[in-house]
């Protein structure tokens, strides 16, 4: 039995009677057939497509249907469609293996009086992109450099009062200087107050 599981679980009503693993064994492109019935194993090297013929009866109560609840080809292609461009884990009971697959467009066609699918479906593998680098040489770890930050000086909490220097190099200016500087502020003030005076 093959299903594919993934938002939706659906399974093929009859099992095919072979599966075709595409670029098998190395990079050259070639296909391997192997029949379910006889219940080969596969050797450790994955493929890099399985693809199969399918048949979907239209009668859902012939004997063959392997579903309970299948409901008929039209259904069933209408859940291959959800599933469509999304990856789903592939499920081979006969040979107890398992793939994460892409699901893509099937090709088939209805024929008989009952309707029946006959189709042919692709299923690449899906393979993460992971990026994974490694080395064999050990690596000594070197110490960060260590940064000093300048900080602001503390407040004086004690109560005490430093002692003013009056050495040019602090940017104290002389008293004489001062009191023209005072002279002058004082000239504007009046001159401000009889202007407003005066208006």
């Amino acid at each position: 039995m093959i299903r594919m599981q993934g938002k939706y679980t659906l399974t093929f009503p009859v099992t095919p009677a072979e599966i075709q693993f595409r670029g098998y064994g190395n990079e050259v492109e070639s296909t391997t057939s192997i029949t379910l019935l006889a219940g080969n194993r596969i050797s450790a090297r994955r493929p890099k497509a399985i693809s199969f013929d399918f048949f979907l009866p239209g009668d859902s109560t012939a004997p063959f249907v392997e579903v309970q609840g299948y409901q008929g080809p039209r259904s069933w292609l209408a859940g291959l469609d959800r599933l469509t461009g999304s990856e789903v884990l592939l499920t081979i009971d006969e040979l107890d293996l398992a793939w994460n697959v892409l699901i893509g467009s099937c090709d088939g066609r209805f024929s008989g009086k009952q309707v029946d699918f006959y189709g042919t479906i692709e299923l690449p593998l899906f393979v993460r992109d992971e990026f994974i680098s490694w080395s064999n040489q050990t690596q000594l770890l070197s110490p960060g450099t260590v940064i000093a930050k300048q900080q602001s000086a503390r407040p004086n909490t004690s109560g005490k009062q430093a002692k003013k220097q009056t050495s040019p190099s602090t940017g104290t200016m002389d008293l004489p200087k001062q009191k023209e500087k005072v002279d002058m502020i004082r000239k504007k003030l009046e001159f401000a107050h009889g202007v407003r005076g005066y208006q």
